[in-house]
C-alpha cells in the first residue's frame, strides 16, 4: 500500500508505477506517488527519494 496523503491510501503494484522513497526516521522502503509523501510504517513525512 503507498500513502499519497494523510487522508488517500492506493493500492500499485511493484511495477513502472511510484517512486521509491526510503524513510529517514524508521529506514523503511516503499513506493510512493504524489507530492506530500508519507511512510507507511511510522506516518512520518521525512522521506527521501531513493
Amino acid at each position: 500500500m503507498c500513502l499519497v496523503d494523510s487522508s488517500t491510501s492506493i493500492d500499485i503494484d511493484t511495477g513502472e508505477l511510484g517512486t521509491e522513497y526510503r524513510c529517514k526516521d524508521c529506514d523503511t522502503r516503499f513506493k510512493g506517488l504524489g507530492k506530500k509523501i508519507t511512510c507507511p510504517s511510522c506516518q512520518s513525512s521525512n522521506v527521501k527519494r531513493v
